[in-house]
């Protein structure tokens, strides 16, 4: 190999690197936008405050909130310009997150419910959710702020 053979080969590795942090931070920003935060903390906030409405409807926005979450994870999937596929990390963090907010939301409805708090469910819901929306929000933009400093990186190099 000469060694201009090799500039080549660390220019195209490079290019491939600068590539995948623009990837990365696309598929960062598309997966954590903006609408589908929003629409997904209403499918949460619905599923969630159903628990206070009097049985038997007490719960019953779940299957059909776990149906709209599927559909509207479909869309996204389909209208998604970067694909990647799910890694077990990304797997096993989204199911820590989820047995984390079904945990908070029981311990914190339980609370809201021992203070008296009229709707507790309803309540904890909407403040769940909106501090989820806020931390994922300034997550997001931390995200894209590091693929973009890994894209720099790969520039520079």
């Amino acid at each position: 190999m000469t060694s201009h053979d090799a500039q080549v080969a660390q220019v195209a590795l490079d290019d491939v690197r600068r590539r995948r942090g623009q990837s990365h931070a696309e598929y960062v920003r598309y997966g954590l936008s903006r609408p589908y935060l929003a629409a997904a903390a209403l499918l949460v906030f619905a599923a969630f405050a159903s628990f206070d409405l009097p049985n038997p409807w007490g719960g019953a926005v779940l299957l059909p909130g776990l149906v709209l979450f599927a559909g509207t994870s479909a869309v996204y999937a389909r209208r998604a310009s970067v694909r990647m596929p799910l890694t077990s990390k990304q797997a096993l963090l989204a199911l820590a997150f989820g047995l984390a907010l079904v945990a908070a939301f029981r311990l914190l409805s339980g609370a809201a419910e021992a203070g008296g708090v009229p709707a507790p469910h309803a309540v904890v819901s909407a403040v769940l959710c909106l501090a989820g929306v806020v931390v994922t929000d300034r997550w997001r933009a931390v995200a894209v702020a590091r693929a973009q400093d890994k894209k720099a990186e790969a520039t520079a190099h």
